[in-house]
């Protein structure tokens, strides 16, 4: 199976019409799934991604390399080019969600009928404190990720992108090509007709060339398809319940330290909860950050997360100083075709020690008062959110307080659903709902005012957000949790809780470190394989 989803005449009528992006899409077949992205890895460039799902999610997207990047802390950020015959850097100032929106805004694309939903567009993240740029908000908290050179966003641009189709069994090659070198020469001493024919030569040679580019990268394709991991399945098995093992009650896993301890958590719980009696708030997420240098690489670690902590939202970006490994299982929103989307998650149980533990603990959590009334409150906060950017009256919760289960916790999870509002874009939506309310709190800005009083260090990119924007005006950003920041050889975790009025101390403190125990299980298993193959390339 080649089957061409874009042909020229559709070129030459989307270039008629001002896209400043021509897609050219071709599906294959897909012949294997890549056991691993090892192969990929050793052919990328320092900029490169992968976003897929390990719960039953349709699609994976990949892409090896940038043809430009954004990046940027406050209100500047710097463009880096590096696509074909583009070099060099360019400063942007304004605030993060304009400037964002500037360098993707003049590059539009058709939408393709029968593709994927992302064919082309930019990849990257957004921190948590992009939320500064929206709300008013104090500078009391250590930003010591930014000191070091890690950036409030930063995004990359994309020309090549595969999409593997996993109900299909497809791969589909997409390729972008810039349109404002291809349309017909204004003024000239040429008749009309010359340079209407000089057009036409011009889009015939890039679509020619675009298609001689997608079969290369179907070549690449089948090489990383070949891509197995390095250990058996039954090693892999065996490494995986010894960090079960070797990490189950444990809050100092491997070397983790952090400058928020025990005691001065359950105090700041306390301090929450002095808020709530005086109607500040109703709840506050409260976090702890976890560091240790790592002595695994960061492709290593996203591979174990893969197998130990299979999540929705799972995504590894590459940058040449910085990586983020996420195994989210949380959507902050959802735009496509006009509709919107989130799934707010709130309320969490351990996962049991088996079957029937694991049943008690589920029938705990939809039991509990506690969780319900924090799992609406935090709802409404999304409906709301979401109210500000949709059509009047479209709001909806098609679905409320299910369970889902993940590795080592279980979670209450809804979909709270809308339309677009006329003359609304996504980023109006960013906007309007970033950052997520359940890793914020209710009322969100008052919440986020007490996490900078309480919590020692800003978050970085921990409760920001991670994922796609397209040429068409769509994208779909997770939540940052369950996620890895490596800089520098470091490795960051985070995790939080939401406080209540009935909240105990002690068992936030653990909610905190059973959350983050996917990650620094992943990091384990990683740095345990490395150490009994030594001498095996990744």
């Amino acid at each position: 199976m080649n089957e061409i989803m874009t042909s020229l005449t559709q070129w030459t009528e989307w270039a008629g019409r001002g896209y400043t992006r021509l897609p050219y899409v071709m599906r294959n077949k897909l012949e294997r799934r890549p056991e691993s992205w090892q192969k990929a890895w050793s052919e990328a460039s320092p900029y490169a991604f992968v976003l897929e799902s390990g719960k039953e999610g349709r699609y994976t997207f990949f892409g090896l390399q940038a043809e430009s990047v954004l990046r940027g802390q406050g209100n500047e950020a710097v463009v880096t080019d590096c696509g074909r015959g583009l070099a060099g850097d360019a400063d942007v100032y304004g605030s993060p969600l304009d400037i964002i929106r500037g360098w993707m805004e003049p590059h539009r694309a058709p939408r393709v009928p029968g593709t994927p939903k992302f064919c082309g567009g930019a990849v990257g993240f957004l921190a948590y404190d992009v939320a500064r740029s929206l709300e008013k908000l104090p500078e009391l908290a250590e930003d010591d990720l930014a000191q070091d050179g890690l950036p409030d966003y930063a995004f990359m641009r994309l020309r090549q992108l595969w999409v593997l189709d996993h109900e299909e069994d497809a791969v589909y090659i997409c390729v972008s090509v810039p349109a404002d070198t291809l349309r017909e020469p204004e003024g000239g001493a040429e008749p009309r007709t010359a340079r209407e024919a000089e057009a036409e030569r011009a889009l015939i040679s890039a679509y020619e060339e675009s298609a001689r580019e997608a079969r290369r990268m179907l070549e690449r394709w089948r090489r990383f398809e070949e891509s197995e991991l390095p250990w058996s399945e039954e090693r892999r098995n065996e490494i995986a319940a010894e960090a079960e093992r070797h990490t189950a009650g444990r809050n100092d896993v491997d070397g983790f330290d952090t400058v928020f301890e025990r005691e001065a958590f359950q105090d700041a719980v306390l301090r929450i909860q002095e808020y709530i009696r005086s109607g500040d708030v109703f709840q506050v997420n409260l976090s702890l950050r976890k560091q240790r240098k790592l002595s695994a690489s960061p492709e290593e670690i996203y591979e174990w997360m893969r197998i130990v902590n299979p999540s929705p939202y799972m995504g590894f970006l590459r940058f040449p100083d910085f990586q983020i490994v996420s195994g989210s299982p949380e959507l902050l929103v959802r735009l496509e075709g006009g509709r919107l989307a989130a799934r707010p998650i709130a309320g969490t149980r351990r996962r049991g020690t088996n079957d029937e533990e694991d049943r008690r603990m589920a029938e705990e959590l939809t039991g509990s008062d506690k969780e319900r009334a924090e799992h609406i409150m935090l709802v409404d906060l999304q409906r709301n959110d979401l109210g500000r950017v949709a059509a009047y009256g479209s709001v909806t919760v098609p679905e409320l307080m299910t369970i889902e289960r993940y590795s080592h916790v279980m979670h209450l999870v809804s979909q709270v659903e809308a339309d677009l509002a006329p003359g609304k874009t996504a980023f109006d939506v960013i906007a309007g709902v970033f950052p997520g309310g359940t890793i914020t709190g209710a009322p969100k800005v008052r919440t986020m005012q007490i996490v900078e009083e309480l919590e020692p260090v800003r978050r970085g990119p921990y409760t920001g957000s991670m994922g796609w924007i397209d040429y068409n005006g769509n994208m779909e950003l997770n939540i940052i949790i369950r996620t890895l920041v490596v800089q520098g050889g470091m490795g960051h975790m985070q995790a939080g809780a939401g406080i209540v009025i009935d909240s105990e101390p002690y068992r936030e403190y653990r909610e905190c470190h059973n959350k983050a125990r996917s990650v620094s299980r992943a990091v384990w298993c990683a740095e345990r394989a490395a150490q009994a193959e030594e001498g095996t390339a990744f």
